[in-house]
């Protein structure tokens, strides 16, 4: 497996980050009420953080469409995030821990500091992760998940000066590993790295342009962490009063999730996740959740649904790295964006669960019909989905050489040698060489698009380059000049 070789044990860093992220909230229960402070003040600091970290983040993507991404990834950018990151810790907890110190402005700068600090922080830590493509990224951030999660159980279950102490050593971890990283330039790429073939994404008013096209890519596992946040921001439950269900679907997610790093395809694995397996799974949730309140079917999916919140998550944070690895949008725009969204739907979440329509007892329906929605929504869009997309691959294939089309694997190895050749020859970037690669062996922009976690756009591009630097006018042509070598 490549991950034997490719993967760095200094990656397992980012656990201690993942479990101090503060917009997290299973990440500040030991927080609540193990101070002794006056628990008014968290409103002000949650609320605060949240508006923050969600105007911060999309300022941050929108600035990385102007200008190259790597503006918050220089040494002094990260420094000043992760010191900022500290004090906003500190500010919090004396804020609650020292009753003649706390007050609503001290809750209020401490959710400043923590909100802005935590995009930056998510951007750099997104940026080194960026090396992992997206099978490595399954079983990297499944383990990076699932640990971080069980470190979350563990400390809302400890005593608060005991917690303490554990949470501020991890978030010194996590905070100083990106810092040194930023000053040895491990975490700026040189502008020819980072991948835009349409570099009209770059210039004004190309914000909505990047936005759909990220859409494009990872639509469907976005809105799932976004559901993730808002079910979360909504209400907690906890399972036998012991672990919270989100933190228990952070653990048990991660064990379902790592399996897929060993599934072998030699098809793209995203549309073999979102629209075989998870569909799969959201219909047993759909077909649990029919049964009559107080039924064992009903409280098994209760609980099953956060697992699934849980597989959904880690499988998202792993496609947003893949699609950082990419290169088509910089780590400013992806994680700018996510981490923003992500802010605001939680913060949506927390102002729903003080309505009277998700408290007391009638929030388990209303929940339940928000879960049963989306489950409905992961089936719906891989069949409209299909509909749509009937016959483009087949259309697209060339037919002009069966062999391309159905070969052996043997034959797959001997067109991509000839497909570096000649991209060496004609001078294609290495971006335009991978593609060719794939439009040597027939297939088309679709899977192209799916397999190297871009969007279809930005694939056309790249083969509009590669034809007008091979001199040929059509697929029939290109195959011609690779079976002519």
């Amino acid at each position: 497996m490549r991950l034997s070789s490719d993967f760095k044990l200094e990656s397992l860093l980012f656990v201690a980050f993942f479990a101090t992220i503060p917009i997290y909230s299973p990440n500040i229960v030991m927080f609540r009420g193990g101070l002794g402070g006056d628990e008014a003040l968290m409103p002000y600091f949650v609320e605060t953080m949240l508006i923050t970290a969600t105007l911060v983040g999309i300022l941050f993507a929108w600035l990385a469409t102007r200008k190259n991404g790597n503006f918050a990834l220089g040494g002094k950018a990260v420094v000043v995030g992760a010191i900022s990151y500290v004090l906003g810790f500190v500010l919090f907890v004396a804020t609650l821990g020292i009753a003649q110190f706390g007050s609503p402005i001290t809750a209020i700068c401490a959710g400043l500091l923590l909100g802005a600090s935590t995009v930056e922080l998510c951007i750099a830590w997104g940026a080194y992760l960026a090396r992992y493509d997206l099978r490595q990224a399954l079983l990297a951030l499944a383990m990076m998940v699932g640990m971080g999660s069980l470190i979350e159980l563990l400390l809302s279950t400890t005593a608060i000066q005991v917690g303490l102490v554990v949470f501020a050593v991890l978030m010194l971890i996590g905070v100083a590993f990106p810092c040194v990283q930023a000053l040895q330039g491990n975490m700026v790429l040189p502008d020819t790295q980072v991948e835009n073939a349409d570099k009209s994404t770059n210039h004004q008013g190309s914000f909505r342009l990047s936005i759909l096209r990220m859409t494009q890519v990872l639509g469907v596992p976005f809105v799932g962490l976004l559901v993730f946040a808002f079910v979360m921001g909504v209400r907690k439950f906890m399972i036998f009063d012991i672990i919270y269900v989100e933190t228990f679907g952070g653990i048990i997610g991660a064990i379902l999730v790592s399996p897929l790093f060993f599934i072998r395809s030699s098809r793209p694995l995203l549309p073999l996740i979102y629209q075989v397996l998870v569909p799969l799974f959201a219909l047993v949730l759909i077909v649990c959740n029919s049964f009559p309140v107080g039924s064992f079917p009903l409280w098994f999916a209760a609980w099953l649904s956060y697992v699934f919140f849980g597989v959904v998550s880690v499988l998202a944070l792993a496609s947003l790295c893949g699609m950082a690895h990419a290169r088509e949008f910089s780590s400013a725009q992806i994680y700018g964006l996510t981490v923003g969204c992500f802010s605001a739907v939680s913060l949506f979440g927390i102002m729903c669960g003080s309505t009277p329509l998700f408290v007391g007892e009638g929030a388990g329906p209303i929940l339940l019909v928000v879960s049963t929605c989306y489950f409905a929504f992961f089936i719906g869009v891989p069949l409209v989905s299909a509909w749509k997309r009937r016959g483009i691959e087949t259309d697209e294939l060339m037919a002009a050489d069966p062999q391309l089309k159905h070969g052996s694997e043997a034959l797959g190895v001997s067109v991509v040698k000839r497909c570096e050749d000649i991209a060496e020859q004609h001078g294609l970037s290495p971006r335009e060489t991978e593609i060719l690669g794939y439009l040597g062996r027939g297939h088309g922009v679709v899977f192209i698009a799916k397999t190297l976690v871009i969007s279809e756009s930005t694939v056309r591009t790249h083969v509009k380059s590669i034809y007008k630097k091979l001199g040929v006018n059509s697929r029939e042509e290109l195959l011609g000049v690779v079976n002519a070598e």
